[in-house]
């Protein structure tokens, strides 16, 4: 009797202690912050890389674009098949402000896309374009800006567009120094063609960029693609800067 009276002495005590510990811990656990994890999108493409300071979708998807006259298109290359990607803004002209989700202005970049043939090159390329001049009856576009593109090249040229993802053999990776006017390239191959990637960045604006352009650049024959070569391209690819929609300023 006295060993049982012994341990049920123990068990009292350490129930107590539990009880006692188990409190505060409680108490705790109720004033801790609510904590939201949002996982990564597990459907994401490898080589996906969203361009920093954008919001919007910027991947080029062919197969869901609008295709539009090219007349209409801010990126002309005499004659071709042209696109409409969806719209984006800068995260900098995106402030909330009380009910003014666009406090710093309008900003409206465009993404068109054109698939043409310049000389003996099959050309897919897309530009990311906005006005800086446009004036509206109440906004300016001080704060709206285009990023300098991808942020890992050259893994990010992989998935430029739907001939980039069928790329194979990618070498030759040539970077480009940041600023405007600067060109990044590399060599792939698509299937039995000889293609290049191109990335080029257009006039400074607000720490970024009037425009940057993507492209590849693909022939039948094995040969050296050149400066010259991507110079003739880049000249034949028209890139439009004036927004005719709601603007107030005359084309310059």
């Amino acid at each position: 009797m006295p060993k049982i009276a012994a341990v049920t002495g123990i068990a009292a005590t350490l129930g107590m202690l539990a009880s006692t510990v188990s409190a505060p811990a409680q108490q705790a656990q109720t004033t801790l912050p609510e904590v939201t994890v949002t996982a990564p999108n597990a459907q994401q493409p490898e080589w996906y890389a969203p361009r920093p300071g954008m919001l919007g979708k910027t991947r080029v998807e062919e197969q869901q674009w609008q295709e539009i006259p090219c007349d209409s298109s801010r990126m002309t290359a005499g004659a071709g098949k042209c696109q409409d990607g969806p719209k984006v803004m800068s995260a900098a002209s995106y402030m909330s402000a009380g009910e003014r989700p666009n406090a710093y202005g309008d900003c409206t970049i465009v993404h068109p896309l054109i698939t043409a043939v310049i000389g003996r090159f099959a050309v897919e390329a897309d530009v990311l374009v906005f006005d800086p001049h446009k004036v509206t009856p109440t906004q300016w576009n001080g704060k709206c800006t285009v990023w300098s593109g991808y942020r890992h090249l050259p893994d990010d040229f992989r998935d430029m567009n739907q001939v980039a993802r069928r790329g194979t053999g990618w070498q030759n990776f040539v970077p480009g120094d940041g600023h405007s006017g600067a060109q990044s390239t590399m060599q792939f191959a698509d299937g039995s063609r000889s293609c290049l990637a191109l990335e080029r960045l257009g006039p400074p604006w607000q720490g970024g960029f009037v425009w940057v352009m993507h492209a590849t650049l693909c022939q039948a024959a094995a040969m050296p693609i050149t400066q010259a070569d991507i110079d003739t391209v880049a000249g034949t690819l028209q890139i439009h800067v004036y927004d005719p929609v709601g603007n107030l300023a005359a084309p310059r």
